[in-house]
């Protein structure tokens, strides 16, 4: 039995807002900005393979750009990801939150399990849910506050890398099961046809 002892996320986690896009564009001018969007977080989400850069290499923490493996929510999903090579440079708008995690003392695969799959803490996020309309958001100051178990750092890593296994496993699952749908539909397509 792995001992475990309870904390909030705050004492692990710093919260990165994103950027708003209008003050954005005051600040650096006529320079186009490349932002993280849904369709980058959903192409991490869906994890095509992420590898996890040395902390040491990431860019200097004044600098608003994605590095490969840094850790993102998405606002409006509530869900977190870790962004991949094809989004390394990208600017987080208001919609996303980085995080900054202290990895001597939780694991980002870890943390990536108790955010999008714990049901423990879905139910604390759901509590915290605030808004009005089809997008509700959990407040900065609600998300450091959420309670999570913490285990020693070998587990973690351990826990983090099965969670991403089986992640990668689903969604080539997903993929075969599309293929397999529209190569049954197109047989009998071509069996009505009568060809």
């Amino acid at each position: 039995m792995i001992c475990l002892e309870k904390r909030g996320l705050k004492e692990f986690v710093t919260f990165v807002p994103g950027i708003n896009p209008t003050r954005a564009q005051k600040q650096f001018g006529t320079q186009v900005i490349n932002y993280y969007d849904q369709p980058s977080f959903e192409a991490d989400y869906n994890h095509e393979d992420v590898v996890v850069e040395d902390e040491s290499k990431s860019l200097a923490q004044n600098n608003l750009a994605l590095n490969e493996g840094d850790v993102v929510i998405s606002n409006s999903l509530q869900l977190a990801t870790m962004v991949g090579k094809n989004n390394v440079g990208k600017v987080l708008s208001l919609n996303f939150t980085k995080i900054e995690l202290d990895s001597e003392q939780l694991d980002k695969r870890y943390f990536l399990f108790l955010f999008n799959a714990y049901k423990d803490v879905r139910r604390q996020k759901e509590r915290e849910l605030q808004g009005s309309g089809p997008v509700l958001r959990i407040p900065l100051r609600a998300l450091g506050e959420i309670i999570v178990p913490v285990v020693p750092l070998e587990e973690q890593k351990k826990i983090g890398a099965i969670y991403a296994e089986t992640l990668k496993l689903q969604s080539k699952l997903n993929k075969y099961a599309d293929l397999i749908e529209q190569f049954a539909s197109s047989i009998i397509e071509e069996t009505l046809k009568g060809e």
